[in-house]
């Protein structure tokens, strides 16, 4: 009788030590797993960030966002102003007058001086193929003369910009970004003024020109990685 009394305690205490372990075991197991879980995700933060996370921009759909502002830019085309007659340039005023009046949300303007850049003419030039040996003869000599032209760091140009930009949420920022892109640019049109919207590439390009003034790379022609603040083991020998 007491052998039984005492196997049956005994029982009962190999259960509740089993159960109590069990739940030991499990709670340091799930522990574990949020732990790992957590470094993972800091791994991959740390892995994906960026100069643009860092600086807190962002560049998507033709706009620059910081913070909580998203901003178009322009790029202003030039009028030979002094060309022109009295009554052009009166008109012209009168245009720029009435558009300075009707501005009532956050732009600015900004004037920088580029490089002279003759890729893209260049590229057009090389894609059109000409039956004639002599206009061949020319399109070589011009092809020449427009990138030592390009070459030429003593040779710029003045272009100017208009950054409209707007305070609220991204469901709303695109629309009214474009409504009030295409209300200037059709205003400075009636001004015989081209208006051009960045795009993204453009957009790149500005900034890096801009903080690198010394060099003629363009963003765009750098591989992905250039994005990012440093390329780790594993995407480096991805990209290679």
């Amino acid at each position: 009788m007491i052998i039984t009394v005492v196997l049956i305690i005994l029982s009962i205490l190999l259960v509740i030590f089993t159960s109590i372990y069990a739940s030991y075991k499990k709670k340091n197991y799930n522990a574990k797993l949020k732990s790992n879980g957590m470094s993972v995700e800091k791994e991959n933060k740390k892995s994906n960030k960026n100069i643009a996370d860092i600086l807190d921009i962002q560049i998507k759909d033709k706009m620059i966002k910081v913070g909580n502002r998203y901003s178009s830019v322009l790029k202003l085309g030039n009028i030979d102003y002094h060309m022109l007659s009295n009554d052009e340039q009166e008109a012209i005023e009168n245009v720029l007058i009435q558009t300075a009046l009707s501005i009532d949300y956050s732009i600015q303007f900004y004037n920088t001086t580029e490089n002279i850049d003759t890729t893209k003419i260049i590229s057009e030039m090389k894609d059109n193929e000409l039956d004639s040996y002599k206009a061949n003869e020319y399109k070589e000599y011009m092809i020449k003369y427009l990138e030592n032209l390009m070459e030429n760091r003593n040779i710029t140009v003045v272009r100017n910009y208009a950054i409209i930009s707007y305070d609220g949420t991204i469901e709303n920022a695109s629309f009214e970004l474009m409504r009030l892109c295409n209300s200037f640019k059709s205003n400075l049109l009636r001004a015989k003024i081209q208006v051009e919207i960045l795009e993204e590439s453009d957009l790149y390009n500005l900034i890096f020109r801009e903080l690198n003034r010394n060099t003629r790379i363009k963003v765009n022609s750098i591989q992905e990685g250039g994005k990012n603040l440093y390329v780790g083991k594993k995407k480096k020998g991805q990209e290679e």
